[in-house]
């Protein structure tokens, strides 16, 4: 007999993981947008647009909140324990946010696979592809810098 009590998750708890992977993503492409801005001034304006998107989603899993009466499940942690991309170069900075990426689609990918609140659905297909956009665009910067 499979258990599936570890795939058994209340809608309020994918919400509350989904717009916490999406609330650190934002804070992490902020942070990105601004230490690059000056000296990868093309790779700032796309992490920029990550983070853009990042919001919207936000939006998005908040809007599906509240028709469900659970808008208090929407994390949006400011405080994420991410390290000052100052601190390091370029390219792990990007290969750290491409595995954070990486790993919220994997997850993101887990929530809409297991959903079993069809109220959920629409706002789980797209934070799916969104994260497998944000890993495309990621792979690309990457691509680009490395050379």
């Amino acid at each position: 007999m499979n258990d599936i009590a570890p795939l058994t998750l209340l809608a309020q708890d994918r919400l509350t993981l989904a717009s916490g992977l999406e609330s650190r993503d934002l804070q992490r492409y902020r942070r990105l947008a601004r230490a690059l801005a000056r000296r990868h001034a093309d790779i700032s304006r796309v992490v920029a647009d990550l983070g853009a998107e990042c919001e919207q989603q936000l939006e998005a899993l908040t809007q599906a909140a509240e028709r469900m009466e659970l808008s208090a499940c929407v994390s949006r942690d400011e405080t994420p324990a991410i390290p000052p991309v100052e601190a390091m170069g370029v390219d792990q900075a990007l290969t750290e946010a491409l595995d954070a990426a990486d790993e919220a689609s994997r997850l993101s990918r887990l929530l809409l696979d297991t959903n079993a609140t069809p109220e959920l659905e629409t706002a789980l297909l797209a934070f799916a592809r969104h994260k497998q956009q944000e890993c495309s665009q990621l792979r690309e910067c990457l691509a680009v810098h490395v050379k």
